[in-house]
């Protein structure tokens, strides 16, 4: 997509604050969070002598399930191309930390398994970004709900506009449903979601179809 040149750039300061604009703030802070989160995954991603794709696909394929684990997925996943992941995977292999299997049904399809060591691998560095957390521990419980309902809504508005891909969250579930008094509830599960209960990564995720 193509950025807009008579746009606001929400790192220009004046356009930020001569007068405040909230909108332009908010997207600096996301940057400002972002570029945290890829400094601790490239640390931890040294540390164990991967690069940082290579360290993500080893943790994702550490806690999701089978249908999430080819090629093809993780590129769309991580918004690179798929020569781009195979690199990574091969890397990978020569480590011994992840494998692929032949789907007997279509020899040109494999899906890809972690190691012993590669499970080991990921669950000693899956929890690089855990200092991310204790700030959001210390906000009001009203503070944080509305803080994960508003980067719900962002991320579903950026699927929406086809930015990112399908997430795995609520929003874009063919179970999800609203209630007529706005809440919202899950048709697999028979469930009321509210609040901390919609999920961002749902294990039983089924796209809906639009």
């Amino acid at each position: 997509m193509t950025a807009d040149p008579t746009a606001a750039s929400p790192f220009d300061p004046a356009r930020q604050n001569l007068p405040p604009d909230l909108d332009l703030k908010i997207v600096a802070s996301l940057e400002r969070l972002t570029s945290v989160f890829r400094t601790l995954l490239w640390q931890e991603a040294t540390q164990v002598g991967l690069s940082p794709l290579q360290l993500q696909v080893v943790v994702f394929l550490r806690f999701h399930s089978q249908g999430q684990n080819t090629v093809s997925y993780l590129a769309r996943e991580y918004l690179v191309s798929r020569a781009t992941v195979s690199e990574a995977v091969k890397t990978l292999e020569q480590k011994q930390l992840l494998s692929r299997l032949t789907d007997p049904a279509d020899l040109r399809s494999h899906s890809l398994h972690l190691t012993a060591a590669g499970q080991q691998l990921a669950d000693r560095t899956s929890r690089f970004a855990q200092q991310l957390t204790p700030p959001v521990a210390r906000l009001p419980a009203r503070q944080k709900q509305a803080l994960y309902l508003s980067l719900l809504a962002v991320i579903g508005q950026l699927q929406q506009t086809g930015i990112i891909p399908v997430q795995r969250m609520c929003f874009s579930c063919r179970f999800y449903g609203q209630e007529p008094n706005g809440g919202h509830f899950c048709h697999l599960l028979k469930i009321l979601l509210e609040g901390a209960h919609l999920r961002i990564d749902c294990p039983e995720h089924e796209a809906a179809v639009l």
